[in-house]
């Protein structure tokens, strides 16, 4: 084999792996999201005085509430790099492609508002035309600097949905040197893991220690630190024998959007019987929320045996691409 074949080879490796490993870590943040909207969408009172926090309480606001969002929303800016950097090599304007494509996400979002007021995929959609898509003409150094400073300008503004712009801005940046970050010897991977859960976890401990809000800049710079270590440590396992089983997990991630949606849609049907508006009761909500994960990943592993895409991923592709389509045809008449 000769050198530059054995250069394809490994470039073709590390895409395929870097597909999975994106794809596995949007599968863990997908389980996260799962439990934190199986509070938001039945509605669970949370505790207002400082007796009634439990340890369950803790659980989620130190290891769930606004740890996974922040995972999920950067993974959404490197799909859209990655997608644009693919659409390039077959469409004469991929930037229309990307227009439609995050036009068409506009609709899942307002339909999964009846049963999540908190959903995301609606600012996905409006920052990612109005932001994401505008900024990615600049140098992915350009757009990396500015989602760091908006991330940091969030965080100071106490997180939340401030968050998204400049996490959509890092992932986007982060396409450009993805193939570099997943080829980093693991050495160097440990050493971020040990900075970033070291500040998470001093951070998760100054936040319990110190009772702070949920919507506070404290809570805020934890659930990004942690987010972060989440990322990373899942990069590691994706590097050991339980490689195979992270695999199954990025079986979830590859229909994030039908998953996404179908919790909700599944949590509404299963709070009928376990009605956790009445109490405030996370150990109830775990447990429902790691059913229904459970739900998802059995269906997404059943599904994705007989097709390539999952059934709201096909129909968002197919809008995507037959309405760009439409357009470059028209246009090359003209």
């Amino acid at each position: 084999m000769s050198p530059q074949t054995a250069d394809a080879v490994t470039d073709e490796h590390v895409r395929t792996a870097r597909i999975g490993e994106i794809d596995a870590i949007r599968g863990v943040s997908l389980f996260g999201i799962t439990i934190v909207n199986t509070i938001g969408v039945t509605n669970m009172p949370v505790p207002t005085g400082e007796h009634q926090r439990g340890v369950g309480y803790w659980i989620y606001e130190l290891l769930l509430h606004q740890r996974f969002f922040p995972i999920f929303s950067l993974l959404f800016g490197l799909s859209f790099g990655i997608i644009l950097r693919n659409a390039r090599k077959k469409k004469r304007h991929p930037r229309v492609m990307l227009l439609f494509r995050l036009l068409f996400l506009l609709p899942f979002g307002l339909a999964h508002q009846v049963l999540q007021p908190n959903e995301i995929l609606r600012m996905y959609s409006v920052i990612g035309i109005f932001v994401m898509l505008p900024l990615s003409f600049l140098p992915a150094g350009g757009v990396l600097a500015l989602g760091i400073a908006g991330t940091a300008a969030a965080v100071a503004l106490k997180g939340g949905a401030l968050l998204i712009p400049g996490l959509l801005l890092i992932g986007l940046a982060m396409e450009s040197k993805i193939d570099w970050l997943l080829k980093l010897p693991t050495k160097c991977i440990f050493l971020g893991l040990g900075v970033f859960g070291t500040t998470a976890g001093a951070l998760d401990a100054w936040q319990w220690s110190s009772g702070a809000s949920e919507y506070s800049v404290l809570a805020a710079a934890a659930g990004v630190a942690t987010a972060a270590s989440y990322m990373i440590a899942m990069v590691l396992v994706m590097r050991t024998r339980v490689r195979p089983v992270a695999f199954k997990i990025a079986l979830v991630g590859r229909m994030g959007l039908t998953n996404y949606l179908g919790a909700s849609v599944l949590i509404v049907v299963i709070n009928r019987y376990v009605q956790l508006e009445a109490v405030p009761a996370y150990n109830k909500a775990f447990a429902v929320g790691c059913c229904v994960f459970l739900i998802e990943a059995t269906f997404s592993w059943i599904w994705l045996h007989y097709a390539q895409y999952g059934p709201l991923e096909w129909i968002w592709r197919a809008l995507t691409w037959e309405s760009s389509s439409l357009i470059n045809v028209s246009r090359s008449k003209v």
